[in-house]
């Protein structure tokens, strides 16, 4: 009996032919990690608003629209003061501005401040975009939020003219970052400088800020304190928040970092610092035993 044939062989070379012809014909392909090239041509873009520009938040609108905001400063443009302002962008997928926002894809909002910054940005399920930051009012510095309509435009449901300031305890006051509950609540956190400050050593520090509105823009009453939230983690030094994120039963959590000015020298301890929060704005004891961890 003569043997099959058997030919797998040539059919195994003639495939890995036909992927090295493949792979040659197409040298600018991108490998995972590589600059996006339909973005913007090479994958990055800038923006110029005033002499000094930076991005500090970024969110994704569901048609895939990039919103960033940040702050747009004019270091020659006035004395003894320069003039910060709150400045967002809206680009298309293409990394290209979208004229539908503003004329030009671009704003920027002045809260009557000398400093004026946005710190992060957040979409509305009705496309409404919020920015948060701070605002530096008469004597210190307030969390401030901005709501632009999807135009580009302030809405003015918002605060009255779009824009709100709330003052903690007459320091300064910074949001840092901010989210957008399923009730249409908008949660802000970041720093809150307190007066007096318990158990610290020192009469006064910064400690985490929260602050939750209404979709009006009005303080929440049932949250914390007539709607804010002040946290020390008894740490003898300044604690900010940096970043805020909702769990699915409500609960808020706020991550940032603890300092311990005195406690190592010439070494400052930071340390990473956490704090969870009921629905109320009261610390969840179930977290850490008291609601926060370091």
């Amino acid at each position: 009996m003569m043997p099959a044939r058997v030919r797998p062989r040539r059919s195994v070379m003639l495939v890995g032919a036909l992927t090295v012809l493949i792979a040659t014909a197409n040298p600018g392909a991108t490998a995972p990690g590589d600059l996006d090239p339909t973005f913007d041509g090479d994958g990055k873009v800038t923006t110029n608003f005033l002499p000094v520009d930076e991005a500090r938040g970024v969110a994704i609108q569901a048609d895939g629209k990039i919103v960033t905001a940040g702050v747009a400063i004019c270091p020659p443009c006035a004395t003894p003061f320069t003039p910060h302002l709150f400045a967002v962008a809206r680009y298309n997928r293409d990394g290209s501005l979208d004229p539908t926002f503003d004329g030009d894809g671009k704003v920027t909002t002045d809260f009557d401040a000398r400093e004026d910054e946005a710190f992060a940005v957040a979409i509305q399920g009705d496309g409404k975009i919020i920015a948060a930051g701070s605002a530096f009012g008469p004597e210190a510095q307030d969390f401030a939020l901005a709501r632009y309509n999807p135009d580009g435009s302030l809405d003015v449901t918002f605060g009255g003219d779009g824009m709100v300031t709330s003052d903690f305890a007459g320091g300064n006051d910074r949001a840092r970052a901010v989210i957008i509950q399923p009730d249409g609540k908008i949660v802000a956190a970041g720093v809150a400088f307190s007066a007096a400050c318990l158990p610290c050593d020192g009469p006064a520090t910064d400690n985490f800020g929260l602050a939750r509105y209404n979709p009006d823009g009005s303080l929440d009453l049932t949250f914390g304190f007539v709607g804010r939230q002040v946290t020390d983690f008894e740490f003898r030094g300044p604690d900010e928040a940096r970043g805020v994120a909702l769990q699915v039963d409500g609960k808020i959590v706020a991550a940032g970092v603890a300092i311990c000015d005195p406690c190592v020298t010439p070494v400052v301890l930071h340390d990473f610092a956490l704090a969870r929060y009921n629905p109320d704005g009261s610390l969840d004891a179930t977290f850490g035993g008291d609601g926060t961890v370091t």
